[in-house]
């Protein structure tokens, strides 16, 4: 355990500035490095005493200043604590992966083991009533079990079996007379004190820690979807969620008797939300955040994550403040517009500034700007921002949010200003750079925006991708690939040597004998679900370490990604089938083209051949998928690689292009061959007759050369000339993606032209759906900045590279499905049975 410990007493008062207001909504009170991922953390009602759970098989008592009182080793990885209200009891639950197994403990105040139950699967959650005489276990057996102490003796109570995925989360009140249950992928239950049911919710959403207060006021439950479900005991609206504040699953969960929540989250964040669900801050680490604990009142927040960090921090908008808060609140609403909506909604804003909660106050003004009118609204946020950011210069978030109300009132230089402000923040760099670009570009300063458009590309990697990549680098080199573990490990290194145990894990990689067998990988072992697995996060155990009884449960946690083993294998399945790495170097362009020959055409820098590779992998995944197709049309065919590819593959495929030129070169491409056959032809008024084709492409930003309105004219002539049941894949530039570059063969100008061409990703799809397709699907491509394509030398797109490339951009979508890539690629359907349209023979 480090010696580092960073301590302020719990009543310290958070920094003002001149401006009369905090300098955050929270305020660090201790941490302390334990050296190792923190599982799972609880603290007494006043967090006087905080005990700590890590996978270094320990189990960790300290103060309310952050001093160790005790440090104790246990049999196994430790992966649950509770602590009793006085702190005389503390119980552990550990995990033994292969066999499987699992022990509770009961400690007392010093350390001194009092009892202890071996059980046959790992325990996932323990939880004490006040008085430490009543224990609930939750394990990966699916079990809940109740124990009771009773002459220095815990002695079973009741069991009860409530899935075949494991019990994540248990909580016991104070009283011992309510106990939450909660069920991976089938329930959440409230028992009484004798474990029969008292309230039972279906829940196939994947639960984690579920959490009572202590006096049963209150329970949360971590979901999977990113939000938390809350439970009201008593109330009419028993049961409600709080909105999604995550694309990573809820692991962490504590509620303190008026409903302030603190949720731990697999993206490194913890999360403050109030009883209404409304996010009121977060709290960034460099982990995991597996576990969190509240004080009683919610004035103080226990974090444990997987950097090994154990933090306590105070909360300034605890459970009094939130009673004010909501109170201005109702009033805003109550007034019901005009005037005194807007009064109170200024005495509202100056209360959530007090406490340092000016992205809530932020946040609820757009909420308010039906009441309040939206200049109203805009023109308050604006005063709190400028305020904000005049006081504190270093409040990038600010910056970023004034930046983005003057670009929606079109103030460019102003958005410009601030987003480059805010660019100096590490992990809204990207972002705030990228808008800095654009709103340069509308203010007519040509040279800064091509400097901010050039400096967003030199970016750091976010956030996301540093996750990513460790946790691909781990998953890696636990089925035993040391060579691809450590490329990702050294690319971690160079972006910052101090990010979690990078450095010592190449050391031990050193120091490693060569894996045996063929790639290292175990014979019966299943790959894609072990590498897929360790997406989930680098803590999580591997299939290859746990016993056969337990798979079953990890399997059910691979719904989590958005990326299943069977899709990442079929997509890598592509580039072995259309042989994309095996290219002769030798061939001539023009000479028997096949798909891999058109994978290089024209030999574009590096980085625009990735985005080539992605995309035309993904298309032959689509066409596979929603095929057999018979008759195909290319808009936009240009130098004809789409449809060489589609004849190749038995398709009678067309190319239409708006440039002679063009058309004429990939005649020449052609030779003496039917198929293809390319035309000249404007795409918003298609030279084919209704429903000709079965399949239209539309590839590589071609859309982005309309404008809005003619974009729609375009895809109501694909609608016209597809056949019932046709589909429709288009995959165009997406605006909203931080790291947007275009194609290099593009001047500043065009690209400029192209973003403002571009609708966003959901307008898109709303267009789709407002000429009669049906969308099938919306897929990002491009998730990585070509940064880290550069540090991972997979732009070359030698041999096996084409593979890793995919493979890591699946990564990318497995964890952050709702991220942005540099192209979307949407597919459509016409429905079976539609009514033809022909807008050109409408009255």
């Amino acid at each position: 355990m480090s010696n580092r410990s960073e301590s302020k007493r719990p009543g310290d008062r958070a920094p003002h500035g001149a401006s009369g207001w905090p300098d955050s909504s929270y305020t660090e009170v201790w941490s302390r490095n334990l050296d190792s991922p923190v599982i799972c953390v609880s603290a007494t009602p006043n967090a006087s005493l905080v005990a700590a759970a890590s996978t270094d098989r320990t189990v960790a008592l300290f103060s309310d200043t952050g001093e160790p009182r005790w440090r104790r080793s246990l049999d196994n990885e430790a992966w649950a604590v509770a602590i009793s209200a006085d702190g005389a009891r503390i119980a552990v639950g550990t995990a033994a992966k292969h066999p499987a197994s699992g022990t509770v403990f009961v400690l007392d105040r010093a350390g001194q083991e009092l009892w202890r139950h071996a059980l046959e699967a790992p325990v996932w959650s323990v939880s004490l009533s006040d008085d430490g005489e009543r224990l609930v276990v939750g394990s990966w057996d699916g079990c809940a079990y109740l124990f009771q102490e009773a002459n220095g003796r815990f002695g079973e109570v009741a069991r009860v079996k409530l899935g075949d995925a494991g019990v994540y989360g248990v909580s016991i009140s104070g009283d011992g007379q309510r106990i939450l249950a909660a069920a991976y992928d089938r329930s959440v239950t409230l028992f009484d004190g004798d474990m029969s049911v008292v309230d039972s919710q279906g829940c196939p959403t994947g639960t984690y820690h579920a959490a009572l207060s202590r006096d049963a006021a209150w329970g949360v439950v971590g979901l999977r979807d990113g939000r938390a479900m809350m439970h009201r005991l008593g109330h009419p609206r028993a049961v409600t969620r709080t909105e999604v504040v995550s694309q990573r699953p809820i692991c962490g969960a504590a509620v303190s008797s008026k409903g302030t929540a603190a949720l731990g989250c697999f993206d490194g964040r913890a999360y403050i939300t109030n009883r209404e669900g409304r996010l009121l801050w977060s709290l960034y680490t460099d982990g995991e955040v597996w576990s969190t604990s509240l004080s009683s009142d919610a004035s103080l927040v226990v974090v444990g994550s997987g950097d090994g960090t154990l933090r306590v921090v105070k909360n300034h908008a605890n459970d009094a403040a939130v009673d004010e808060l909501l109170a201005l609140e109702g009033r805003v609403e109550r007034a019901g517009g005009g005037g005194e909506s807007l009064s109170c909604a200024a005495t509202a804003v100056a209360a959530f500034r007090k406490y340092g909660l000016v992205d809530y106050a932020v946040r609820r003004l757009k909420d308010w700007a039906p009441l309040l009118g939206d200049k109203a609204s805009a023109d308050l946020a604006l005063q709190v921002l400028r305020e904000d950011t005049a006081a504190y210069p270093t409040h990038r978030r600010s910056h970023f949010l004034l930046a983005s109300i003057y670009q929606e009132q079109q103030d460019w230089r102003r958005a410009a200003l601030h987003y480059i402000w805010a660019g100096q923040d590490d992990q809204l760099r990207l972002q705030s750079l990228t808008r800095a670009g654009e709103a340069f570009s509308k203010a007519g300063l040509e040279a800064a925006a091509k400097s901010s458009f050039r400096r967003a590309r030199e970016q750091q990697i976010t956030e996301e991708a540093r996750r990513t990549l460790y946790s691909l680098a781990r998953a890696h080199e636990d089925i035993g690939q040391p060579a691809e573990a450590r490329k990702y490990y050294e690319v971690l290194f160079t972006f910052n040597p101090g990010y979690r145990d990078v450095f010592a894990r190449l050391e031990r990689l050193d120091d490693a004998p060569p894996a045996p067998g063929p790639r290292g990988v175990p014979s019966k072992a299943d790959w894609y679900d072990g590498l897929l697995l360790g997406l989930l996060g680098p803590d999580v155990p591997r299939m290859v370490d746990v016993d056969p009884s337990l798979q079953p449960i990890l399997h059910a946690r691979s719904k989590e990604l958005a990326v299943t083993a069977k899709e990442r294998r079929r997509i890598l399945n592509i580039i072995t089938e259309h042989a994309l790495e095996n290219v002769d170097p030798s061939r001539r362009a023009g000479l028997e083209y096949d798909v891999a020959a058109y994978m290089r055409y024209d030999r574009s820098v590096p980085e625009d051949e990735a985005k080539k590779s992605l995309e035309l992998v993904h298309v032959l995944d689509n066409v596979g998928r929603y095929g057999p197709f018979k008759r195909s049309l290319d808009i936009g065919a240009a130098t004809g690689r789409y449809p060489t590819i589609l004849a190749g593959m038995g398709i009678e495929a067309f190319g239409l292009d708006v440039e002679p030129e063009a058309v004429e070169y990939a005649r020449r491409k052609r030779g003496n061959a039917r198929n293809p056959d390319y035309r000249v032809g404007d795409a918003r008024s298609l030279p084919f007759d209704n429903a000709h084709f079965d399949l239209i492409t539309c590839m590589m930003g071609t859309a982005a050369h309309f404008p809005a309105a003619e974009l729609e004219t375009v895809l109501a002539e694909v609608h016209r000339c597809l056949r019932p049941g046709g589909v429709f894949i288009m995959s165009t530039w997406d605006i909203e993606c931080p790291h947007l570059s275009f194609l290099s063969i593009y001047s500043h100008a065009q690209m400029e032209e192209m973003r403002r061409n571009s609708p966003t990703r959901r307008e898109i799809a709303d267009l789709v759906r407002k000429q009669g397709l049906a969308v099938e699907e919306v897929r990002p491509i491009g998730l990585m900045p070509e940064a880290l394509t550069y540090e991972l030398d997979l732009q070359r797109l030698g041999p096996n590279q084409i593979g890793q490339l995919v493979d890591v951009e699946l990564a990318f979508r497995a964890v952050f499905p709702e991220s942005h890539g540099q192209m979307v690629m949407v597919v459509s359907r016409k429905p079976l049975g539609d009514a033809e349209r022909d807008p050109r023979r409408q009255p």
